[in-house]
């Protein structure tokens, strides 16, 4: 068996892209210790699966199509930035959907639906729409990050079209994560 980590998302494009980028430059200057996110790695996650058989791929792809079939392209809009589980103790630090959150939260059902008749255990909490932006290390100037983040006004590059999800294999390197689409289902448009 032949296993590899693998999570469903959509995209964001490439304006909205270099704008968290330049989120993220000015919160680095609160020289927080943060594993920040790459734009590369930028993207909403709906599912995490985890370790999968690769084998599996097949069913899992039909399982977002199944769930995507039925649903219209939509579009997002980012709104606050925030933390997880909060601003005094972030662990993860997050935008948030504005409009559409709705609609992301309508697919992830489906997909959880979906996936559950595959064996996948639903996610236990309730979904958040986010994008990441950086994982916290340790509490190093952490003040000065929140105070940076709480100073921060963010709003998106105009509105990002969701027209399809995406299976991603998730390869752990030294260097960060490489993500590597495997599968995708339409939206209709």
């Amino acid at each position: 068996m032949e296993t590899i980590r693998a999570f469903i998302a959509v995209e964001i494009d490439q304006p909205n892209k270099q704008k968290i980028l330049d989120l993220i430059s000015d919160l680095k200057k609160s020289e927080a210790d943060v594993k920040w996110v790459t734009q590369d790695q930028m993207h909403l996650t709906l599912k995490f699966l985890g370790n999968i058989d690769k084998i599996k791929i097949p069913e899992i792809t039909d399982a977002m199509r199944s769930s995507a079939q039925d649903l219209t392209s939509f579009t997002i809009t980012f709104s606050k930035i925030g933390a997880f589980p909060n601003l005094n103790h972030p662990r993860v630090i997050w935008i948030g959907i504005d409009k559409g959150a709705e609609n992301l939260k309508t697919i992830t059902e489906k997909i959880e639906t979906g996936l559950e008749k595959l064996g996948f255990k639903r996610e236990g909490r309730e979904f958040k729409p986010h994008l990441t932006l950086g994982r916290v290390r340790t509490s190093k100037n952490m003040p000065e990050l929140t105070k940076l983040i709480k100073e921060a006004n963010f709003s998106s590059e105009g509105e990002i079209q969701i027209s399809e999800l995406i299976l991603f294999q998730s390869t752990l390197t030294q260097k960060g994560a490489i993500y590597t689409k495997i599968g995708t289902a339409a939206l209709k448009l």
